[in-house]
Order: structure tokens, then C-alpha cells, then sequence
């Protein structure tokens, strides 16, 4: 005879589970991801998802940094090399390279190029280093246990600077 089932048992469960999971402190969860020969990270709220590479519509007459426009799901997306927008080369076409969607609330639907997603880190393991940061998208600087050193990325100062905004190429004057 099969075991009966209390709804009202499951409903009381879950709904513990959900309040225990929406009162943990995600602050110090960031999402790893290679760029160049640099390690990034991002702080999952800021981002929506990560998918795998898309076929990618070449546009004429961008710079070559903006790698063209990507259908995910219906909805077309601006698709940048963030490697090579930050002067570090081409990202070469492979497996491991996937494509980092802001969130929603950024308002925009640009899509980043990276060379492999790293997984989850934990912040609150790594130190904070000093220094100025080279750029306006870079939040802080850290150094895991091992000393790697990592970029947190501000994704809403990358998605309004001036430059990154500029897809167009640059003809003459």
C-alpha cells in the first residue's frame, strides 16, 4: 500500500526551506569567470544567466570587440568580446567560452563574451587588496588562499561607460 501524502506537511516544509534560503547572506557568492589571462568575478544579482556560446550575426561596421548579435530564447542580444574590448586580444571560438547576461534590471540586452566560467567563490574567503583600480568597471581587488588575484566587476559602471556603449567602428577623423 503506498504510503499517503500530508500536503499540508509538504507545504509547511517547503516553506521553511524557502524562508531559510531568502535569509542567508548571499553578499559574499560571486559568480567566477575567465577573461584573458584575467580572473573576474560578479555578484549574482547582478546577473541573469550564463549560456553557451550562441551562433553570432557578425554586424558591419562595429569595432572588433562587438562580436554581433545573438538570438537566446527569442529575445536578439549585443554581444561583446570583453577580452578584447579591455585590449587583451581576441577570444578564440571554443568549448569552454560562454556568454554572461546582465540582469533584466540593467535594462539593456548585451551579452559578455568570456573565455570559461569558473564556478561559485566565496569572497569572505579572500583578501581585499588596495590600489587603484584600472578601469571604472572594476569594484574592488582581491587575492584568494592561493594569491591569485581576482577583478570584482561592477557590471552597471561597464554597462554605461562611454566607450563600451560606442560599438560603431571609427573611420578617419
Amino acid at each position: 500500500m503506498a504510503k499517503k501524502f500530508n500536503l499540508r506537511e509538504f507545504q509547511t516544509a517547503l516553506s521553511q526551506q524557502l524562508q531559510a534560503a531568502a535569509s542567508r547572506d548571499n553578499t559574499g557568492s560571486r559568480l567566477g569567470f575567465r577573461v584573458g589571462d584575467v580572473n573576474w568575478l560578479v555578484s549574482l544579482s547582478d546577473t541573469e544567466e550564463v549560456v553557451p556560446l550562441p551562433p553570432i550575426v557578425k554586424v558591419p561596421g562595429t569595432r572588433r570587440w562587438f562580436r554581433g548579435v545573438a538570438n537566446i530564447r527569442g529575445n536578439l542580444y549585443a554581444v561583446s568580446d570583453f577580452a578584447d574590448f579591455m585590449g587583451q586580444g581576441v577570444t578564440p571560438d571554443h568549448a569552454d567560452c560562454r556568454l554572461l547576461i546582465p540582469h533584466h534590471d540593467f535594462g539593456v540586452n548585451a551579452a559578455l563574451l568570456v573565455h570559461a566560467t569558473l564556478g561559485l567563490k566565496n569572497i569572505s574567503r579572500y583578501r581585499l587588496r588596495g590600489g587603484t583600480a584600472a578601469y571604472p568597471w572594476i569594484a574592488r581587488h582581491y587575492a584568494d588562499e592561493a594569491g591569485a588575484n581576482w577583478c570584482d566587476m561592477d557590471f552597471g559602471q561597464l554597462l554605461g561607460n562611454a566607450d563600451f556603449l560606442k560599438a560603431e567602428a571609427q573611420f578617419g577623423n
